[in-house]
């Protein structure tokens, strides 16, 4: 089997790392839009979703006739990548652990790998050889669960500067959280998905339990990885894309419309990261 992996960010050089330790697996890794000719059986895109087109179209005629193209990636970028190579050859997977971008790993976790490729069951065996893997046929709830997540905790760390357990230590943090969530849920029930549980959360679940049990919840996710900065920092602090059109742009609602105005007002230099940021979100 051949395997492509595009992107060697954070995320992309632990696959590729782990899947060239493997035999009797071929992996090609390139940085950006860039591998060696041949056929692949499985391209791994890992490339921040913002970059999936530019990334895609150029090794998308590698792709065997029946591979598949595995989006290793946050956000919806499935119907994205679909329509470079089709629906037939997409299989997308929630990732749910974490790497630094110096290329080590700062949380684990799983993948969960969903879609309707044939290939699936051979894109799991192979993104075994890198952490464990949950197939589900419910790919759509698991995305727009870790959306919901992604959402919350990702976009108010790069507001403030917050590590993930100073942002869970602080009751107003965790407030702004579950209302950030909420309108992701609501979101997501309009357009009929059933939201799935990734690491060990389901959002919708979250929102209707007892407000001090939901704090709590928070509280855990946030506080297994208590040193952890969102990666939407780094972005920020090198005056590059912050990521949120994948995130928190997707969510036409009054609070997460505000959290991407005050992002992008960052990205301008008219904005600056601070926990002051959150006071004006209250």
């Amino acid at each position: 089997m051949r395997i492509g992996v595009i992107g060697l960010g954070a995320i992309g050089s632990i696959v590729a790392e782990r899947l060239k330790r493997a035999q009797p697996i071929e992996v090609a890794a390139g940085r950006e839009d860039r591998l060696p000719d041949g056929r692949y059986d499985l391209i791994l895109l890992c490339t921040r979703t913002a970059d999936l087109e530019t990334a895609l179209a150029p090794v998308a005629p590698l792709l065997a006739e029946d591979g598949a193209v595995v989006c290793v990636q946050n956000g919806l970028p499935e119907e994205r990548a679909a329509k470079i190579v089709g629906d037939e050859r997409v299989l997308g997977t929630v990732i749910g652990w974490s790497a630094s971008r110096d290329g080590g790993v700062t949380g684990g976790g799983k993948f969960i790998l969903g879609g309707r490729s044939p290939r699936r069951r051979e894109a799991a065996e192979v993104l075994r050889r890198v952490f464990p893997v949950r197939e589900t046929d419910n790919l759509a709830g698991a995305r727009w669960s870790k959306l919901a997540l992604n959402c919350a905790m990702s976009t108010l760390g790069a507001l403030s500067g917050y590590s993930l357990g100073e942002m869970a230590a602080r009751r107003e943090v965790r407030r702004l959280a579950l209302r950030v969530i909420g309108e992701v849920i609501d979101v997501a029930r309009e357009k009929g998905v059933r939201m799935e549980a990734v690491s060990g959360l389901r959002p919708d679940w979250v929102v209707k339990i007892p407000s001090i049990l939901a704090h709590l919840a928070i509280w855990t996710a946030a506080r297994r990885r208590p040193r952890q900065r969102t990666g939407m920092i780094a972005l920020l602090e090198q005056g590059r894309p912050s990521g949120v059109e994948d995130l928190n742009a997707l969510i036409d609602r009054p609070l997460n419309r505000r959290i991407v105005g005050m992002i992008h007002e960052i990205e301008n230099g008219a904005r600056s990261m601070s926990p002051k940021n959150l006071a004006e979100l209250r």
